[in-house]
């Protein structure tokens, strides 16, 4: 009986329809339950495209592959272009020149215990062709990243009216919505993120979905709240880019209400200044940026709580490991015990070490000298590489589409990049698993969806 059953299940159909839910569940929940739900999501969805990469290149048995034989004509799973593999093998490139670093002084506790982030990239590699086979509906992409805005308000409004009493009053100080993982800076990246890439969708179901367009609309609402009730100073910088990213969708969807659309953008930019200027909260935390600013001296003692401080010896100190070895840097995961040394001798603040009650920063804070100091100058290269392949993929898509929702996933795309590259400015995003998978999910889900890698039939 079991056996009709299996047989008479369409294989592809199925694997379809569970690429689909592990993608919208894992996007959805990334915030607000990590560990239950998006985790085991992210990892089952990387297992199937390793799976199907496996399955295919050795064409196993029929009930237990899923190739051209086994799925309808309609769907039939293509061979892979040569733009798939090329960003597959970039992910991969990024991988291995982490591996390379970390073999090139030895494989010791740190290193690999830091390589383990790198597995996401790695799982990349599978994921890109697979759902390039699979070929999700974009409909999916949309209401899981709207999902994930609203859900982060929701999460975040919690937060603030049922921990941020408590916490004022045991500490004085004030709480930061840090989502279920209860870090506040990715919080923060994510929330606003999935906020602009819901005004985004709202502009695109706008002419044809209008009530949905409208939702969306809501789910952005609870995406900037979720990122100001975090107090993430390096994501709110996004907000100007990606005014100007939609405004460009805008311009080449309606191109005769060029004037009106510009007055718009620029209404709501001034408006929107003026309205998180009236927040005391948001102005005393520039304030503090302002402060910490003034207040550092690069190699002298940083202050308690000067955190801004704290990075700018750390981007120092950064450099220095890099110009110590730039080729390879001085390996993945040892710039914990490189930050230790060079203040125990004195060369940079007490603070970078003292941080954690003495177990020290482990990450410069910034992906890109993080990148220098510890894989060199082939690291920042792949680093690189990383976030412009993809972009050229998506910028190319934005510029070529004729229709107008095949055009907003190109622009979600490099929404996607751009808030990556601005956010790893101030912090090693991609060396926090919650950050990283999420990258790793968002812009293989995006290459899928864009017309450019796909296969011809």
């Amino acid at each position: 009986m079991l056996s009709k059953i299996v047989t008479r299940i369409d294989g592809a159909r199925f694997l379809s329809w569970l690429a689909h839910i592990l993608l919208a569940v894992g996007a959805a929940t990334v915030t607000v339950a990590y560990y239950r739900i998006h985790g085991p999501a992210l990892h089952a969805l990387l297992f199937l495209g390793l799976l199907w990469f496996l399955l295919s290149w050795r064409g196993r048995a029929r009930s237990h592959r899923v190739d051209a034989d086994a799925m309808p004509a309609s769907r039939s799973l293509p061979p892979l272009k040569s733009t798939t593999s090329l960003l597959s093998a970039v992910f991969l490139l990024y991988t291995l020149i982490a591996i390379l670093s970390a073999g090139s002084v030895g494989f010791n506790a740190a290193s690999l215990d830091r390589l383990e982030n790198f597995s996401y990239f790695l799982g990349g590699v599978f994921l890109i062709p697979f759902l390039v086979a699979v070929r999700p509906r974009a409909d999916w992409f949309w209401f899981a990243i709207a999902a994930t805005a609203l859900l982060s308000g929701l999460f975040a409004f919690w937060e603030m009216q049922a921990l941020a009493p408590d916490y004022r009053l045991a500490t004085g100080l004030e709480y930061r919505a840090g989502g279920s993982k209860g870090k506040a800076i990715p919080f923060g990246d994510i929330a606003t993120l999935a906020a602009v890439l819901s005004v985004l969708a709202a502009c695109v179901f706008f002419p044809t979905r209008r009530r949905l367009a409208w939702l969306f609309g809501l789910a952005a609402l609870g995406g900037v709240y979720a990122s100001l009730a975090s107090g993430t100073r390096g994501a709110w910088i996004f907000f100007p880019t990606a005014l100007v990213v939609i405004g460009l969708y805008l311009l080449q969807q309606y191109p005769i209400y060029r004037r009106g659309i510009l007055l718009g953008i620029l209404g709501l930019a001034v408006a929107g200044g003026i309205a998180l200027m009236q927040s005391e909260s948001i102005q005393e935390r520039f304030a503090s940026a302002l402060s910490e600013a003034r207040d550092y001296v690069p190699g002298e003692e940083v202050g308690i709580g000067n955190s801004l401080g704290e990075r700018f010896e750390m981007w120092r100190a950064a450099w220095m490991a890099f110009r110590e070895r730039p080729v390879l840097g001085i390996g993945v995961g040892q710039l914990n015990d490189y930050f230790q040394r060079m203040a125990d001798q004195g060369s940079i603040s007490s603070a970078i070490a003292e941080f954690d009650q003495g177990a020290g920063h482990t990450h410069a804070h910034n992906d890109y000298l993080h990148a220098l100091a510890t894989r060199g100058l082939l690291g920042l290269a792949s680093l690189l590489l990383l976030y412009l392949a993809p972009l050229a993929v998506f910028v190319r898509a934005a510029f070529r589409a004729q229709e107008h929702t095949t055009r907003g996933l190109g622009y979600a795309g490099i929404l996607v990049i751009l808030g990556y590259l601005q956010f790893s400015l101030t912090d090693s995003i991609l060396l926090m698993r919650i950050t990283a998978g999420f990258f790793v999910l968002l812009c293989a889900w995006l290459l899928a969806l864009n017309p450019s890698p796909t296969p011809s039939p």
